[in-house]
């Protein structure tokens, strides 16, 4: 839930007649570690739930979320930033119901705005909050003013890492920063590429007993997701998301089980589409018996 200043409001502090979205900052310590996949399908099973989901592309200056969904938006943040256009203007419609608000790639200005331009822009998407039930923020990797100041509105910062010793350890120091700013008190992590659930419960016992030992911090987990580098590669390549298009993998299934616990659901069984076909055919199969009787 935003405010102005950047700290966090609840629940009893708002409007009672004025509906406020979730956010759900996404972040990482270190890049190429599965953040924006795993923020596109987040929103897309936010959206499956019934939630009306926006998702922010806030990786200033090295946006992707548009070409990882097919999508070759004519407007971007940079028009809002520059108030070329409105934050409105600029939402497009996405794959499986969500909308997405483009960012911009290549433009080194807009990955180092200056905290005044920072403010303007979390303003600006406070506007779209009554729209909205979720709002999912994917932001760069690393540490930056940017990324903290997207955590610091968040109701919910997920940080994404794997295994990988440099990821395990820039994830801790995003969280120790996170920590010393006083940014955000809700953090959860995401084990992405795991090889099985033992390692997926290994990483997180090292990061959250770091968590503990030294910032006194009670890290949560979401869960982990199980590495399937085919499906992946082929979910990116045909802009097909994993959550639509790929259920029954390794990673769909792992994928499915951490969106539930981000938003406190029972996961539901997927169902094959020949098998409701089969179904539907008994269905009719008994009809007629019955008619025929």
């Amino acid at each position: 839930m935003f405010s102005t200043d950047g700290s966090i409001k609840n629940n009893e502090e708002s409007k009672p007649n004025k509906k406020k979205a979730e956010v759900i900052t996404v972040a990482s310590g270190k890049g190429g570690v599965g953040k924006t996949l795993f923020s596109i399908n987040l929103a897309i099973e936010s959206a499956s739930l019934g939630k009306k989901t926006l998702v922010l592309d806030a990786d200033l200056g090295l946006a992707n979320v548009h070409i990882m969904t097919g999508i070759y938006p004519e407007s971007d943040l940079m028009d809002v930033i520059n108030d070329k256009k409105t934050i409105e203007e600029v939402v497009i419609e996405g794959p499986g119901g969500i909308h997405i608000i483009p960012g911009a790639s290549g433009i080194f200005k807009l990955s180092n705005i200056s905290h005044q331009k920072r403010h303007q822009l979390v303003e600006k998407l406070s506007q779209l909050e009554k729209d909205y039930d979720v709002i999912v923020i994917d932001t760069e990797a690393g540490i930056s003013h940017n990324v903290l100041k997207f955590i610091s509105i968040a109701d919910k910062a997920i940080i994404v890492t794997t295994p990988d010793l440099t990821a395990l350890s820039d994830a801790y120091a995003i969280i120790k920063v996170i920590r010393s700013k006083k940014s955000n008190d809700n953090i959860s992590v995401v084990v992405n590429r795991v090889s099985s659930s033992n390692e997926g419960d290994l990483v997180y016992k090292k990061i959250s007993m770091a968590a503990q030992k030294f910032l006194n911090y009670e890290l949560k987990s979401y869960g982990y997701i199980l590495e399937d580098g085919i499906t992946v590669k082929e979910s990116i390549q045909t802009r097909r998301p994993i959550v639509i298009q790929y259920q029954k993998t390794k990673v769909g299934t792992s994928m499915k089980t951490v969106f539930c616990n981000v938003f406190n659901v029972e996961p539901k069984k997927i169902v094959e589409p020949n098998i409701i076909l089969n179904r539907f055919s008994m269905l009719l199969e008994n009809i007629r018996t019955k008619e025929s009787v």
